[in-house]
């Protein structure tokens, strides 16, 4: 400790004290494991563990004596006695150890103490050499702390603390094992210690040399051998060694009675060829998981027992019980003197055939379970039998060993043999088909039930769908299916649940033909039976009634199109998650309740928390969907979610104004800690923060992700060890694996946002080339309503550029706002505003426009840096910005693609289109005219909606193939029953229709339209419909419709 007495100006050290010698301290432990040279200023100089890392306790607290102490600086007085002892001795020479340390007396642990450890002792009190080294308290039980363990001395250290041991106090010891010594100046003379018996190995409990419990010599005692694994090559090294011939048998489960004492061996895999146990492999001397009711056993040919089996008892080795017969009953077995039972897993015909004929009975009529003859007691000895039936007894069969199961008496097996006199009715052929419909009152609908040995059983709902239903309507004759129906739709069943997780393609003739889990494998309960509807059915074949008020609600708002989403399931409504939830996911929700689009997609129980299930997890909408159940989900039910990631919405029916959501940084990485823009400490953001990389495995080819990145150009040098300083906040990303051809360190292989084991000791950095172009360092965002050009401040100070100077095509047009070091131009998604070019081609809309920024002073032969941009918007439902336009955007520049627009169909009494019905279940007589109207979610007046097709179904799926057109190409395909408003004239086509039902009556329909918006600038947009020429539709691009309904007709 020469650094703390240097720097507090006392002198050199004189003593390191520990053991918390002046007392205990308190508050935090700051310093751990120092290692100082001597000549450090400080204690936080040396190498440590780091400030506050420790695994100490304030009894460890440590202390220093300097020179310029009023205290003596000679060693700490002993106690009257020396600082070893020997106790409970009536010779100083001999006794128990015991050691001074922290002002008391301690023992020492006999782990591994032996004559070296002694003799340290005895030459430490001059009592000569050491003549033996006692163990396990031979000098009675100690007190107080036991200060040493794990001594391992080699005779000649000064003191027990020189040796190597496991530290002081650091133990794992009672006192029934503190060491002693018997030293040579103790007066006592010590007898040579008798040899081991030999052989070291004799068979106790029988009358016989060559019978018996096998015991062995170890450490001055006898102890017994565990039958684990315990085989006839084990009995044969003992009989060889004891000189009794071979071995007949070997015994186990304490045949010859329990021993006592330690058990010495565990584990034996013996060859036979051994000279003795110990030479065979097994789990050490001493180390067991037995009792002595495993005491092992042989029966050497030198015995004088018969060779034979053992004695059996009166009865034979196999009974039957718990019947009047001797040739049915209860199968009981006899083992270790003792009858139990056979469990009846994989029980059959064959087992029970090897039981009939062992008993003389003939052969095996039936093969019982489950306690059939009543409940057994004692051990069950057998399970999982695998019989031909040719063995001589169970014990000769495949089995999972002696006593190893995993039943209970409920399971006892049991036979019938030819010889008890019963007449065995056969059993009854399985019903034909071995599926039935229950819960309802038609043969053709109802819960799912299936016959499998002798009793009927459900399925379960999970990934129940209509190619599983249409298997079980075929099977039945009952045409195909309808519904696939889920929840215990028909009512909870009872018995097993029989198949789950089914797989069928629809074409297979039964539904065990079909993938499943296995018969009788599932997680599942009966409130998820499933069920089915099918054609020949005397239910209808529409939706299942609405709750009064719609399938999906908005909760916790004021407004009926805002709020926490909550739908309705098998009775109950219930929220969803918010994971994975956005604007796609939101915008279902608001097209399904006639709320316009959607503008926010709330997280984190925005509008409260909800209660009752939460129904649905990791939603992918596409935004196109009549409902969230058809979006890909995680299953019904099935989430990792509480009520605090409640989802909500915010619609443009809503009335609340949504500020557009500031744009995360562009791009969401920096260097800090340089003063060039190019290199620097990486730092990303995420979650609304920045954060640093850590240094493992940080390469070039994570540099060069990036450099590109920042628009810097190639990576020159990848750092490490936090060359650009320590960086603060969370570590996000560590173990990168980057290939260099990634846009995003997130896009590399990593050990996990925020998973590291690291600090910031670690952040990596990079010293990237020179910075190119001004265009590289620029970001585009094309959304719906608006155009966003931002360019990094930094870039454009490099650059020589006034980054406020900027302005579009028209002078004046500079939009201006900074967010996150970047300087952003927004201007409306509009033709002509600001200089924007619209032109389009048969797919997309594509605005265009330039951004200029100047120099601060723009002299003649200074020119403006100019930034060309296109935003590409689909004019089609389902076409998305790809190579087919790039032709249209040659021109060089920043290109980017906007959401196709959103489409929404509402219907209305009137033919003026004032007076809207409401959202969900809408109910008209029949024959009375319907009012569509198909708008979209677009702000350019110079495109208009076409409506292509339109036609109506009994089910909500648009692909359903059963369905009748009510406009084609663009055209009413019936004027007497379909009139065309509006179309190809402005952003909404309108038409009346009237409705009438599908074949087969069913009252329920639901109206599909598909459409395309078209540039009125360059062509006449209207359908003409005075002679029929369909608009060509590829077969493989078809549009993706836009539904409404049900529409219930009375």
């Amino acid at each position: 400790m020469p650094g703390v007495c240097r720097q507090l100006g006392c002198g050199g050290a004189l003593e390191a004290k520990n053991g918390s010698y002046f007392g205990l301290g308190s508050g935090p432990i700051l310093l751990d494991d120092l290692r100082c040279s001597g000549n450090e200023t400080s204690l936080k100089d040396c190498v440590h563990s780091g400030i506050g890392a420790h695994n100490c306790v304030h009894q460890e607290d440590a202390g220093v004596l300097c020179a310029g102490s009023s205290l003596t600086t000679g060693p700490t007085p002993p106690p009257t006695s020396p600082p070893v002892r020997l106790a409970c001795s009536n010779s100083t020479c001999s006794g128990r150890v015991e050691i001074f340390h922290n002002g008391q007396w301690g023992t020492v642990c006999d782990d591994s103490w032996d004559l070296n450890d002694a003799q340290v002792v005895c030459q430490q009190l001059g009592c000569g050499g050491a003549l033996e080294a006692k163990s396990e308290s031979n000098f009675g039980l100690g007190s107080g702390p036991i200060w040493l363990d794990e001594l391992r001395c080699s005779g000649n250290e000064t003191s027990l603390k020189d040796c190597v041991h496991s530290g002081i106090g650091a133990h794992d010891c009672v006192h029934q094992e503190d060491a002693g010594v018997l030293c040579a100046g103790s007066g006592i003379r010590v007898e040579p210690t008798p040899p081991p018996p030999s052989p070291p190995v004799r068979l106790a409990g029988s009358n016989s040399t060559c019978s018996g419990r096998v015991e062995i010599f170890h450490n001055g005692q006898w102890g017994t051998v565990c039958d684990d694994s315990w085989d006839l090559n084990d009995a044969q090294v003992v009989c060889r060694q004891l000189g009794c011939g071979g071995a007949l048998e070997a015994k186990n489960g304490s045949y010859f009675g329990l021993g006592s004492g330690p058990i010495l061996l565990d584990d034996l895999r013996c060859s036979g060829n051994e000279t003795s146990l110990k030479d065979c492999v097994h789990s050490g001397i001493g180390s067991h998981n037995c009792v002595h009711q495993k005491d092992a056993g042989v029966l050497c040919a030198g015995s004088s027992l018969t060779t034979g089996p053992t004695p059996l008892p009166t009865s034979p080795p196999v009974r039957l019980a718990g019947s009047n017969s001797t040739c049915s009953g209860r199968v009981e077995i006899f083992l270790n003197g003792q009858w139990g039972t056979v469990c009846d897993d994989s029980w059959d015909l064959n087992d029970a055939q090897v039981v009939c004929q062992q008993l003389g009975c003939g052969g095996a009529l039936e093969a019982k379970s489950e306690s059939y003859f009543g409940l057994g007691s004692g051990p069950i000895w057998l399970d999982d039998l695998r019989c031909s039936g040719n063995e001589t007894s169970l014990k000769d069969c495949v089995h999972s060993g002696i006593g190893a199961h995993d039943c209970v008496h409920q399971e006892d097996a049991g036979v019938l043999c030819a010889g008890s006199g019963i007449r065995v009715e056969p059993t009854p052929p399985p019903p034909s088909p071995p599926v039935r419909l229950a819960g309802s009152n038609s043969t053709c609908s109802g819960r799912v039930e299936i016959f499998h040995n002798g009793q009927w059983g459900t399925v379960c709902d999970d990934s129940w769908d209509l190619n599983d239903a249409q298997v079980v309507c075929r099977q039945l004759g009952c045409g195909g299916a309808l519904e696939a129906k889920n929840g215990s739709y028909f009512g909870l069943g009872s018995g097993p649940i029989l198949l789950d997780d089914l797989r069928c393609s629809g074409n297979e003739t039964s539904l065990k033909d079909c993938v499943h889990s296995g018969i009788g494998s599932h997680n599942c309960v009966h409130q998820k039976d499933a069920g089915v509807l099918c054609a020949g059915s005397s239910l209808t074949t529409g939706p299942t009634p609405l709750p009064t008020s719609p399938p999906v609600r908005l909760a916790g708002s004021n407004s009926t199109c805002s709020g926490r989403v909550e739908i309705f399931l098998n009775g109950q409504w219930g929220t969803v998650c918010d994971d994975s939830w956005d604007l796609n996911d939101a915008q279902v929700v608001c097209q399904q309740l006639g709320c316009g689009g959607a503008l926010e997609a709330n997280s984190e129980s925005y509008f409260g928390l909800g209660s009752g299930p939460i129904w649905l997890d990791d939603l992918r909408c596409s935004g196109n969907e009549t409902s969230l159940k058809d979006c890909v989900h995680s299953g019904i039910g099935s989430h990792d979610c509480v009520h605090q990631e409640d989802a909500g919405v915010i619609c443009a029916g809503s009335g609340i104004r949504v500020e557009p959501t500031p744009p995360p940084p562009s791009p969401p990485v920096r260097l800090a800690g340089s003063n060039s823009t190019c290199s620097g400490r990486v730092e990303i953001f995420h979650n609304g923060q920045w954060g640093t990389v850590c240094d493992d495995s940080w390469d070039l080819n994570d540099a060069q992700v990036v450099c590109r990145q920042l628009g810097c150009g190639g990576a020159l040098e990848a750092k490490n060890g936090s060359y650009f300083g320590l960086g603060s906040g969370p570590i996000l990303l560590d173990d990168l694996r980057c290939s260099g051809n990634e846009t995003s360190l997130k896009d590399c292989v990593h050990s996990g946002i925020g998973s590291h084991n690291c600090v910031h000791q670690k952040d990596a950095g990079v010293l990237c080339a020179e910075r190119p172009p001004l265009i590289q360092a620029a970001q585009l965002f094309c959304s719906r309503n608006y155009i966003q050009v931002g360019v990094k401040l930094t870039s454009l100070e490099a650059a020589g550029l006034q980054p406020f100077s900027g302005h579009m095509a028209a002078p004046h047009c500079s939009g201006i706002s900074v967010h996150d070091s970047a300087v952003w131009y927004q201007l409306p998604r509009q033709t002509g505003y600001c200089g924007t070019v619209m032109r389009t081609n048969n797919t997309h809309a594509i605005y265009s426009n330039n951004l200029f920024f100047h120099p601060p002073s723009n002299g003649s032969l200074v020119l403006p840096q100019i930034i060309p941009f296109s935003c590409a918007y689909p004019l089609e439902n389902n076409i998305s910005l790809n190579a087919a336009i790039r032709p249209e955007l040659n021109g060089g520049g920043l290109i980017g693609s906007g959401n196709r627009a959103t489409a929404y169909m509402s219907v209305f009494h009137d033919s003026h289109f004032s007076y809207s019905y409401p959202g969900g279940l809408v109910t008209l007589r029949m024959g009375s005219p319907l009012y569509v109207q198909v708008s979209v979610s677009e702000i350019d007046p110079n495109l208009a909606v076409v409506l292509e097709d339109c036609y109506k179904t009994n089910s909500s799926n648009p692909e359903d193939p059963m369905r009748y057109y009510l406009i084609h190409s663009g055209c009413p395909t019936d004027h007497g029953h379909v009139s065309m408003v509006e179309n190809g004239q402005s952003l909404h086509a309108r038409f009346s229709a009237l409705l009438f039902p599908l074949h087969g009556g069913n009252p329920y329909v639901f109206l599909h339209c598909t459409l395309r918006l078209c540039d009125k600038r360059n062509r006449n947009c209207e359908p003409s419909c005075r002679r029929r020429t369909y608009r060509s539709v590829d077969n493989t691009n078809q549009l993706h419709p836009v539904t409404i309904g049900p529409i219930k007709l009375e």
